[in-house]
């Protein structure tokens, strides 16, 4: 057996791997098995994983099956790829972790004395954006004065879920 067919019988295995690994994740309740850093920075411990090493393998084995393995510059292109299915699997990994950080909340009275633009405006009622809770939100205001779409006014109260404003 030459190494063609072993990379070629390897390719196989492990995509038959991958799917198996890519169906169970929809169906099972499975964690990602790598622990990240929240500095955004890469660890070796990152890359070093089952799922680390079976995506460089898909890499490597499916270019090594596509381009051969008779010249050094093509298995050193194999490796670059395999190191390409690498990083892109833990940056997908750091960004769905930094998705699912838990939230926080913050009180709506912090934001008294924040300015902030009319988007709607009618009877007293309106809305403006506002970045609440870690998120950029549109919120529900009241007001006294008779304002319009682009009037720029400050919070100063909070009841009932509605944040009392008024003209700066």
């Amino acid at each position: 057996m030459n190494f063609d067919q072993i990379v070629f019988y390897g390719a196989i295995i492990v995509s038959v791997i991958f799917i198996i690994q890519f169906v169970m994740s929809f169906f099972a309740d499975m964690d990602v098995d790598a622990d990240f850093d929240a500095d955004g920075g890469m660890d070796s411990s990152d890359f070093i994983s089952f799922k680390g090493v079976l995506h460089f393998l898909l890499g490597f084995c499916w270019t090594c099956v596509i381009y051969g393995t008779d010249h050094p510059w093509k298995i050193a292109l194999a490796v670059v790829i395999g190191i390409i299915f690498l990083v892109s699997l833990v940056y997908v990994y750091k960004k769905i972790y930094s998705l699912a950080q838990e939230k926080k909340f913050q009180n709506p009275r912090e934001m008294i004395g924040t300015e902030a633009e009319i988007n709607t405006f009618y009877n007293g009622m309106g809305t403006i954006s506002l970045s609440f809770d870690g998120r950029r939100s549109e919120v529900n205001v009241r007001c006294n004065q008779p304002l319009k779409s682009g009037d720029i006014v400050r919070i100063v109260d909070y009841e009932n879920h509605t944040f009392i404003v008024e003209p700066k």
